[in-house]
C-alpha cells in the first residue's frame, strides 16, 4: 500500500515535466531535414512557392528543406500523405484552396477532412484570378461582357481548367453576382482553355495571374478585370472587379503551410515564426510580386479562420449551382 503514493508521485512528476520537455523540443526544432510536400507537379507557380518557402527556411535554420512533389487529384494525394505522416513538424504540406476549401464540398467522399486531419501553420501567399477574353473580342470591359451576356443568355462560352476548378467556380460566381448565364466548357487544364480562347473558340476564361501574365503582356489575351481588392503593380492598367462595376467579387488561388493535425502547438508556433520570417524577406516578396502574389504570412489561428471562411464561400457556390465531379 505504501508503494501507491510513491507511484502516484512519480506519475505526477512525469506529467509536470511534459510541458518543459515539449518546450525544449520546440527550442531545438528543427534538428534534422524538413520535408515539404508540394501536391502538384514541378515547374508551376505552386512548385515555385514551395521552393521559395523551403529555401528561405533553410537559410534561416541551416537545416535542409527538401521539396517533394506528390501530384494527383487536385492536391488531395499530397494532402492525404501529409495528414497520415508523423506529427513531429518534419513533414509539411504546401496546402492550397483546392484541397482545403473546394474539394471537401465537391467530393464528399474525399479521403481526408482538412481541418480535422491537418493543422494550419500560416497562409503564405494569395494570387488573384484574371477575367480574360480574346484581343479581337468586342468586349473591352466587364460592363461590355455583362451587357453582352444579358443580351445573349446561354450563348457565351466560358472555358475552365475543369469541373470544380477555381476557374470554373470563378465563372459560376460571376454568373451569380452579375445575374448572367454563360455556358461552361471544361478542359483538362488552363493551358488548353487559354489556347482555345486565343484561337477564338471561347468567349472568356478565368486564369490565375502566373500562367496568364505572359499571354496578356504579349497581347495574345486581353484582361478585363483582376479579381482582387486592388490593382496589381505588374498589370497596373487592369481594373479590379469593384472598379469595373462588380464590388465584392474576389477570387484567388492561395497557398499556405499545414502540418499533421496532432503536431504539438509549440512546434506549430515555431514553424509559423520561421515561415513568416522567410516569406516576408525582401527577396521572397519580390519573387511573389513578380507572379502577382501578395504575401499574407499570418498566425495559425488567422489561417484557420480564413480556411473556414473559404470552405463556406466555395461550398455555397458549389451547392447552389449543383456542381459535382461529374457535372459538365
Amino acid at each position: 500500500m505504501k508503494r501507491i503514493p510513491l507511484a502516484a508521485s512519480a506519475l505526477l512528476l512525469a506529467f509536470a515535466q511534459l510541458p518543459a520537455h515539449a518546450q525544449q523540443k520546440a527550442a531545438d526544432f528543427p534538428s534534422k531535414p524538413i520535408r515539404l510536400v508540394v501536391p502538384f507537379a514541378p515547374g508551376g507557380p505552386t512548385d515555385l512557392a514551395g521552393r521559395v518557402v523551403g529555401q528561405s527556411v533553410q537559410q534561416i535554420t541551416g537545416k535542409p528543406v527538401v521539396v517533394e512533389n506528390r501530384p494527383g487529384a487536385a492536391g488531395v494525394v499530397g494532402a492525404d500523405f501529409v495528414a497520415k505522416s508523423p506529427a513531429d513538424g518534419y513533414t509539411l504540406l504546401l496546402c492550397s484552396a483546392g484541397a482545403m476549401a473546394i474539394n471537401p464540398s465537391l467530393t464528399p467522399d474525399i479521403s481526408f477532412v482538412p481541418l480535422r486531419d491537418l493543422t494550419p501553420v500560416t497562409h503564405v501567399v494569395s494570387i488573384p484570378y484574371l477575367l480574360l477574353v480574346n484581343p479581337s473580342s468586342p468586349m473591352h470591359s466587364l460592363g461590355d461582357l455583362i451587357a453582352r451576356a444579358k443580351a445573349m443568355p446561354g450563348k457565351l462560352n466560358a472555358g475552365s481548367a475543369g469541373t470544380g476548378s477555381t476557374s470554373h467556380l470563378a465563372n459560376v460566381l460571376l454568373n451569380t453576382m452579375a445575374k448572367i448565364d454563360t455556358v461552361h466548357v471544361p478542359y483538362k487544364g488552363s493551358a488548353l482553355s487559354d489556347n482555345d480562347l486565343m484561337a477564338g473558340l471561347l468567349d472568356l476564361t478565368f486564369d490565375a495571374v502566373p500562367p496568364a501574365l505572359p499571354l496578356v503582356r504579349s497581347g495574345k489575351l486581353r484582361a478585363l478585370a483582376v479579381a482582387d481588392s486592388h490593382r496589381l503593380s505588374i498589370l497596373p492598367d487592369v481594373p479590379t472587379f469593384a472598379e469595373a462595376g462588380l464590388p465584392g467579387y474576389e477570387v484567388s488561388t492561395w497557398l499556405g503551410i499545414c502540418a499533421p493535425a496532432a503536431t504539438p502547438p509549440e512546434i506549430v508556433n515555431k514553424l509559423n515564426k520561421l515561415i513568416v520570417q522567410g516569406a516576408t524577406t525582401d527577396a521572397s516578396k519580390k519573387v511573389f510580386a513578380e507572379i502577382g502574389g501578395e504575401v499574407i504570412a499570418n498566425s495559425p489561428d488567422e489561417f484557420r479562420k480564413f480556411i473556414v471562411a473559404e470552405q463556406k464561400k466555395w461550398g455555397d457556390v458549389i451547392r447552389n449551382a449543383g456542381i459535382t465531379t461529374t457535372t459538365k
